[in-house]
């Protein structure tokens, strides 16, 4: 019998309870690495954020600065902007945009 499958914890929240459809309350993805095996980490967000459409991001959550995959990114045909929200010894929170 095979194990069952160990899924990318990818949550989805809110800034607060309204739901009027206005950016301030907008939904933020986050997507926590720390718990992808480590060979599978940069596939995993290169792969989430090639999936965004203009406009849209999610908050990287890793275990350090993510300096060289945020160069990765840069490597790809559509462009990024990244805000560092937290960073502490063992945790960054970076916030990945999609701009074009």
């Amino acid at each position: 019998m095979s194990q069952p499958p160990n899924l990318i914890p990818v949550t989805e929240t809110t800034s607060s309870g309204n739901s009027c459809g206005c950016a301030e309350h907008a939904e933020r993805l986050a997507l926590d690495v720390r718990t992808i095996p480590h060979r599978l980490r940069h596939p995993a967000v290169i792969g989430a954020a090639s999936s965004l459409q203009v406009g849209e991001g999610f908050d990287l959550i890793a275990p350090h600065m993510p300096t060289p995959l945020l160069n990765q990114l840069d490597e790809l045909p559509v462009t990024f902007q990244y805000t560092v929200l937290e960073q502490s010894e063992g945790y960054a929170r970076v916030e990945i945009l999609r701009t074009a």
